[in-house]
């Protein structure tokens, strides 16, 4: 196991502020991950990231294109990808969820988004592809179902991730890469407990909680990260996955969570959807036509220093390539100093009140 240490600076009720400190990386927590799928973010180049620490890249498109080796032999992923901060790469078990799969035995059967054939990707070669990949932390691979699925199935769920999650533990064999558990069990608490209480014992690094984002309401969704992260170690990351809108964000930062992704921002924003503070316009309305003001006076991005609402509307109807870049820039800033406004409100005791501005 690597060197991951966390320290928890402050807490406000529930609320957590923490550093997490990964090959002499540090990670002010709580954190936003955006998600650069393939090794980049869509349009968007990891210069202007100026606030991010911690980029999320997936094993399965990795895996199939340019493949680990590939990687590995250009200097592996951080010299592949150009990106000095933390990466911590997905391992493939939400694509058997969302991509056309079949479950046997020993692994998940999947499809090939790109030539359509078809290849077994198990619990051992998904961390061993990670191990090659070289990221900072890695994720077991974990069987995902539906959130409304019923208890037989998630059931299955839990024991087939538990069952994985030992032999991830058993495979995984990078000493400068952490290694972290996902729980399982939808909505149902005893299997949220059961799955929590075997990703504990195999002691990971850090342990997150799959299977949410998939649908259910805000309300179901508090509440089960609320009842789950009592079993957690104090002293470990947690990390709720897929999630990134701004409401869910402060929730969950209200629970005690520390590390989030989310493609949400980034995909706001190519439909023209900007983020404003506990809001959000819709650049695409005709009133932006002729509107020679930023998006937000206040924000610091390169967007929003450098171009109106009126050319960013015609860009995204004109020249949508460049669009994306300008909008998605600004949609991540955003998201990142509505996560350092939460972490400084903890530090100051003041978390309701930052609260109370988002919600």
């Amino acid at each position: 196991m690597s060197s991951l240490k966390f320290k928890i600076e402050a807490t406000d009720s529930r609320a957590r502020a923490g550093v997490l400190t990964v090959n002499n990386k540090k990670v002010l927590t709580p954190t936003f991950m955006p998600v650069a799928t393939k090794g980049a973010l869509k349009s968007t180049p990891h210069e202007l990231l100026d606030k991010t620490s911690v980029l999320l890249a997936n094993t399965y498109h990795l895996y199939l294109r340019p493949g680990a080796n590939t990687v590995n032999e250009l200097g592996g992923l951080h010299k592949f990808m150009n990106w000095n901060g933390v990466i911590l790469t997905d391992s493939g078990g939400f694509q058997g969820w969302s991509l056309p799969t079949k479950k046997v035995e020993n692994g998940i059967q999947f499809k090939n988004v790109y030539d359509g054939s078809t290849f077994l990707m198990t619990p051992k070669l998904s961390i061993e592809t990670q191990n090659i990949l070289g990221s900072d932390i890695a994720m077991i691979f974990d069987y995902v179902v539906d959130i409304d699925a019923p208890e037989n199935l998630q059931n299955e769920a839990i024991s087939t991730t538990s069952e994985w999650a030992k032999i991830a533990r058993e495979t995984h064999n990078n000493n400068e890469q952490s290694l972290f558990g996902i729980i399982q069990g939808g909505l149902v608490k005893k299997l949220r407990e059961k799955s929590a209480l075997s990703m504990i014992e195999l002691n990971f690094d850090g342990y997150a909680l799959g299977g949410l984002a998939l649908g259910e309401s805000r309300k179901d969704r508090k509440d089960i990260v609320n009842f789950t992260s009592d079993f957690l170690p104090i002293d470990k990351p947690r990390y709720v996955m897929g999630l990134g809108d701004t409401l869910g964000l402060v929730d969950l930062i209200a629970e005690g969570i520390d590390m989030f992704d989310c493609v949400w921002p980034a995909r706001l924003a190519r439909h023209g959807k900007l983020i404003t503070g506990n809001t959000y316009i819709n650049i695409k309305n005709k009133k932006y036509s002729s509107d020679t003001a930023p998006i937000m006076e206040s924000c610091p991005c390169f967007t929003c220093k450098s171009y109106s609402k009126g050319f960013l509307k015609h860009l995204l109807k004109n020249e949508q390539t460049s669009a994306w870049l300008y909008l998605t820039i600004h949609n991540l800033i955003q998201t990142e100093i509505m996560l350092d406004g939460a972490r400084q409100s903890i530090l100051e005791s003041d978390f309701e009140n930052f609260k109370k501005r988002y919600i």
